[in-house]
């Protein structure tokens, strides 16, 4: 005991013995209806005092003894904390590792003590669903959401199931859930966008980029989604075409036009609804029109189709004299022309054009075999003979007429979008190794 307890000690006790001497008087306490007692004032106050330090040193040992458990519990806790962020740490790590088994025993070690630990639920559930066990990824995802309704994170896990499932709706829901919590977050619109691509509903895909468009983006990435705009408008002028709605189609497609003058793809479908409607002389000049700004061989092959089906041969071997003399060293114009030639049965026109080409700068299989051909109808066998044999020779034969300049997919058919890449207004036609990437 200190000093200064000690002094106060002394003082109450000679407070006491003061106020014993001035209060010799009894006060009568009555506990009962039988119990009555008389007792000195003196008595009174030391039985009180002792009473309230009575109750004072009950009230220290509860708080006492509340701090020392919720110490004890604090360090379990923390304990327990620890271990299982020493799990969590090794999971990762053997995630990162790409050892897929052991990182699933740390972080399932760490559910069994910790239920409720949604971090080790959504890695579960990304090993799940990386390892093809969709349901199993699920269940991990919505047990995770159950937790944290408003975690992003666990909004995009399950809306990537969804979308492993083809089931778009339920995807779009789960974007719509993360764009209510953040409205401009640029990975749910372009997630959002992607489900409407997949849902062919280029209506609302259209809205969703304006979106994209408005946010804050690079200014390289803005540039690209301008372009994917028009290439999206374009693909709804097609939905409009294929679906028998010509007018919008048409009035859409003439937009992208005037919005893109270098896009051929909006060129050619809206050459196409002008052909659905009739209108013949809108198509032609189009195309031609076409030609003209973007200098593509792939006008030039409508055309061709185009002039022969109406019977108008003229027209199309004019275009291509046309283009020949403007730029007489254009080796793959005069291989068109010569193909044309060849087509019509005009095959002294042919042989003529095939054999003022300066072959060496075009060494293409189609030329020989055109020559081949033209040889073989002019009756010249040997001669024939000796260019098939030069096209079969060549190591890289053409089989396909297009081909994406972007990631040199092949393909028999023209497309206005890579099929591969999904980038628009890319095919061209495959010379000569035009398309080597």
């Amino acid at each position: 005991m200190g000093k200064f307890a000690i002094f106060l000690l002394i003082i109450f006790v000679a407070a006491l013995g003061y106020l014993a001497i001035l209060n010799k008087e009894t006060v009568t306490m009555r506990f009962g209806p039988d119990s009555i007692y008389e007792i000195p004032k003196i008595a009174l106050i030391l039985f009180s005092s002792a009473l309230g330090a009575l109750a004072m040193l009950a009230v220290i040992v509860v708080r006492d003894a509340r701090r020392y458990i919720e110490n004890w519990q604090n360090v379990r806790q923390q304990k327990k904390e620890s271990r299982l962020q020493e799990y969590y740490t090794k999971g990762l790590d053997a995630l990162v590792a790409f050892r897929e088994q052991e990182a699933e025993e740390h972080f399932s070690r760490i559910i069994q003590e910790e239920p409720n630990h949604i971090n080790s639920l959504l890695r579960l559930g990304d090993l799940a669903f990386n390892s093809g066990d969709i349901i199993k990824a699920k269940d991990y995802y919505i047990k995770a959401k159950e937790l944290s309704p408003r975690n992003i994170e666990i909004l995009f896990s399950l809306e990537k199931v969804f979308e492993a499932e083809q089931k778009w709706q339920e995807a779009l829901r789960y974007l719509d859930n993360i764009l209510e919590i953040d409205e401009e977050s640029p990975l749910a619109l372009y997630r959002k966008r992607d489900a409407f691509e997949n849902m062919k509903r280029w209506d609302s895909l259209l809205d969703v980029q304006y979106k994209i468009l408005k946010s804050e983006l690079p200014e390289r990435e803005k540039e690209r989604e301008h372009k994917n705009l028009i290439g999206y408008k374009y693909e709804l002028g097609r939905h409009y075409l294929e679906s028998g709605d010509v007018d919008r189609a048409k009035k859409l497609l003439r937009a992208v036009v005037r919005q893109d003058k270098d896009f051929i793809p909006a060129y050619l479908a809206l050459a196409e609804a002008y052909l659905r409607d009739g209108e013949v002389e809108e198509a032609e000049e189009l195309l031609t029109r076409g030609y003209e700004t973007t200098s593509s061989l792939v006008f030039l092959a409508r055309l061709e189709d185009l002039f022969i089906a109406l019977g108008e041969p003229g027209k199309i071997i004019g275009l291509y004299q046309k283009a020949v003399q403007k730029d007489p060293k254009d080796q793959k114009l005069q291989f068109f022309l010569a193909k044309l030639y060849y087509r019509l049965e005009m095959i002294d026109d042919a042989y003529e054009t095939v054999v003022s080409m300066d072959a060496g700068s075009l060494d293409y299989p189609d030329l020989h075999n055109l020559l081949g051909n033209i040889y073989q109808r002019r009756m010249q066998y040997d001669k024939a003979a000796e260019e098939f044999k030069k096209a079969l020779k060549l190591k890289k034969l053409l089989l396909v007429p297009y081909c994406c300049n972007n990631c040199g997919y092949k393909s028999k058919d023209w497309s206005g979008r890579c099929p591969k890449c999904k980038r628009w207004d890319t095919f061209i036609l495959d010379m000569d190794g035009s398309c080597k990437i």
